[in-house]
């Protein structure tokens, strides 16, 4: 098994047994765009959750782009390589054939 996959289940188990232990509800505050404050009371186990659902789709996508960000660089490397490999084949002079004894 992978290490982040035992990691994960470890981490998973942790959230959980701190979330039913902590079921009861506390004050959400925040601003809105217009800066009116609004208050909502919510039970600590969905404000844990959904803090981690967030956390793990944004570790996600920052791996996701890195990821396109470094097939992106090994296409136009491979492409860099192709090209000089043909100029190289261009430029190469055709090797002289080998004489043996009996030739001579």
């Amino acid at each position: 098994m992978p290490v982040k996959f035992i990691l994960f289940i470890v981490l998973s188990i942790i959230v959980a047994v701190f979330a039913v232990k902590n079921m009861g509800m506390v004050e959400l505050s925040f601003y809105d765009f217009s800066l009116n404050s609004h208050t909502y009371s919510l039970p600590l186990l969905v404000v844990i959750l959904v803090s981690l659902a967030l956390g793990f789709f944004l570790a996600w996508v920052d791996g996701w782009l890195a990821k396109m960000k470094l097939k992106s660089i090994i296409r136009r490397n491979n492409k860099t390589i192709e090209s000089l490999d043909e100029e190289l084949r261009r430029y190469k002079k055709p090797s002289l054939p080998e004489y043996t004894e009996t030739e001579r």
